[in-house]
């Protein structure tokens, strides 16, 4: 709890002064800064960044005037991904490569405007990302974590072809035509995330049930009620007598451990890697809401006296 305090105070302190105030009056800020980084190990492992590290990047990236609400859709993973990718750890630039490797190359390989090959491609947008520049982070540190790090991938790969192809052009105009904007390719058209959604739907549902079945009844009548009857954390307070902050770590303890059991569900089903289980839950996780929903649909579940 003492590192938790500590690391509140340090997130607070890098926050502007616009900003700080919403933070302040946050009872629950260091179970959230504290979840946000148990979600983003539980998905990725653990990179040589320490927590410190890894708050003071999320501080960072929050923008002034930034909501409670806001804050909460900050996607903690690949901030950690990042923050890890920023800090030159050799095993984050391993996954991010295993990750978008794939992106990155599709938007080479369709662009039609670069005389360049995958791998020299590649290592140009390494060079982009992921080297300082004097008196500047890398480039990576600019993600914000307000959109998927895919999308943000991507809008780069595009934005450096442009660069390239206007360099080579001298002083003469060239316009950026539907083909080169098609050298990102949306998810949509994409064979291989198509494949994943058609095959894979099914598998994710059903270890979506096998990771329900494994909670305890009281994490998913924390469910239930957040869920399906969108009780807010003062009610679930309310209701079980506990403090609003007992009450929302409970919650994140639940989610979390639905996540957990889900993914070891998946994986075991499908004997996939962290990277392609990631890919699978990216393309099948807009179900997961309706997923959820129905399994939730059932009456409140008798929970063991407290000890």
């Amino acid at each position: 709890m003492a590192d938790d305090a500590r690391q509140r105070t340090l997130f607070l302190g890098l926050l502007d002064d616009e900003t700080r105030p919403t933070f302040e009056a946050d009872e629950t800020l260091e179970v959230r800064l504290a979840s946000m980084l148990e979600t983003a190990e539980a998905a990725l492992g653990t990179f040589k960044i320490t927590a410190d590290d890894y708050i003071s990047h999320v501080a960072g990236v929050v923008p002034t005037g930034c909501t409670s609400e806001a804050f909460a859709k900050l996607r903690a993973g690949d901030l950690y991904l990042a923050c890890a990718c920023a800090a030159g750890d050799d095993h984050a630039l391993v996954a991010f490569d295993t990750e978008f490797g794939r992106d990155i190359d599709l938007a080479i390989a369709r662009s039609g405007n670069v005389d360049l090959s995958k791998d020299e491609f590649r290592q140009l947008l390494r060079n982009k990302l992921f080297v300082p520049r004097p008196g500047k982070r890398p480039k990576i540190a600019d993600y914000a974590g307000r959109g998927d790090l895919r999308s943000w991938v991507r809008v780069t790969a595009l934005r450096m072809i442009v660069d390239i192809v206007r360099s080579r052009a001298g002083d003469r105009e060239i316009p950026v035509d539907s083909d080169m904007l098609s050298s990102i390719p949306a998810q949509t058209d994409d064979p291989e995330l198509e494949y994943i959604q058609r095959v894979y739907k099914t598998e994710f549902k059903d270890a979506l049930q096998d990771g329900f079945a494994a909670l305890t009844p009281r994490e998913r009548n924390l469910l239930r009620h957040q869920v399906l009857h969108g009780l807010n954390i003062d009610q679930v307070g309310a209701l079980y007598h506990v403090h609003r902050t007992t009450a929302f770590r409970w919650i994140e303890k639940a989610r979390k451990s639905l996540l957990r059991e889900t993914r070891k569900a998946l994986m075991n089903r499908l004997r996939v890697g962290s990277g392609e289980f990631l890919s699978i839950m990216r393309v099948v996780g807009g179900d997961l809401d309706v997923s959820v929903r129905r399994l939730l649909v059932s009456d409140i579940e008798a929970e063991p006296p407290k000890p």
